[in-house]
């Protein structure tokens, strides 16, 4: 009786403690799929990699913050799913080629993000619907999130409207600073406006900016190796820039990308002769910023007076626009 009793405590307190490891600094996923063989490879990115083992997985691990988007993948598939990751007991239930559908349990501020994600397919109105959010949830990490995503898509005043009302810890946090660097940054620029400057690192490491192309005819070209409509358009941005050339034109490229040799290697293959810069801080490029940079590609054409008179000039219309120019 007694070792029944022994047992019974040794239980009980391996299961307390188990439970106090996940509430006080730990998280414990329990993935529970199906359709994947044995020793499929399962990806929490950044994070932890396990198998898949008779379809189910298990990771456990800490987050020294209290709640993380994490990107959970399996390998060489077009499964994946973004998530909000707590330190709590999370089930993560999916089936094969459906892990965007994927049923997680366990994680509230993932649970606050599905009923929005509903609202929204119901609905329709994604924008609508995430600016209501972002009010009448300011000290939801998700209304940080949303605002960093759209504050250059939904422009400067929206932005900075929603960015006062979200909580003194959301405004702390990288989103918050995000928000906040953009309004600071952003100058809302409109055609009829003078330039304005800036100063970023070629692919050589020089520093390059926008007024030393003063007196001439200038297109601030925005794009990324990633973007697959900048990649298809740059022949022909190229054939326009040999065309115009020596006449008064030229291109100053910002790239918005984060790894510095994919970005080198794309300069490269697409024959971009003019120059080419990036601080390498991705869609958060501070000249993107600072003209309110939203999709890709985005240009703006620059008279020889500094002034931009045009915006997303492309193929003919740009070719036409530079004749009149620089005839």
């Amino acid at each position: 009786m007694t070792r029944i009793y022994f047992l019974l405590f040794l239980t009980v307190a391996i299961l307390t403690t188990s439970f106090g490891q996940v509430k006080n600094g730990k998280f414990e996923i329990n993935g529970k799929l199906s359709g994947f063989t044995d020793s499929t490879v399962i990806y929490l990115d950044g994070i932890d990699t396990t198998l898949i083992i008779k379809n189910q997985f298990h990771f456990i691990g800490s987050l020294k913050e209290d709640v993380k988007q994490v990107l959970l993948r399996v390998a060489q598939s077009s499964d994946y799913k973004f998530f909000w990751l707590e330190n709590s007991s999370i089930t993560f239930k999916a089936e094969k080629g459906k892990f965007r559908e994927a049923i997680i349990i366990g994680s509230k501020t993932q649970n606050e993000q599905t009923k929005l994600n509903a609202i929204i397919k119901t609905t329709g109105k994604e924008k609508e619907q995430s600016i209501f959010f972002i009010r009448n949830h300011p000290t939801s990490i998700i209304s940080a999130n949303i605002l960093s995503v759209y504050a250059s898509t939904w422009g400067k005043d929206t932005a900075t409207i929603l960015y006062r009302n979200l909580s003194k810890a959301n405004k702390g946090t990288a989103y918050g600073k995000n928000i906040l660097e953009f309004i600071t940054l952003n100058k809302s620029i409109k055609i009829g406006d003078k330039y304005i400057d800036f100063s970023e690192p070629n692919i050589e490491g020089k520093s390059v900016s926008l007024s030393d192309f003063n007196g001439k005819v200038t297109l601030l070209e925005f794009w990324g190796s990633w973007c697959g409509p900048c990649r298809e358009g740059n022949p022909e941005l190229v054939r326009i820039y040999n065309e115009f050339k020596d006449k008064g034109f030229d291109i100053l490229g910002v790239a918005a990308d984060d790894k510095k040799e994919i970005w080198i290697e794309a300069v490269l293959k697409d024959s971009l002769t003019w120059q080419n810069v990036s601080d390498l801080k991705g869609d958060k490029n501070k000249a993107a910023l600072i003209y309110g940079v939203s999709y890709y590609p985005t240009n703006f054409l620059i008279d020889k007076n500094g002034i931009i008179i045009a915006k997303d000039l492309r193929d003919d219309a740009l070719r036409n626009k530079l004749l009149q120019l620089l005839n």
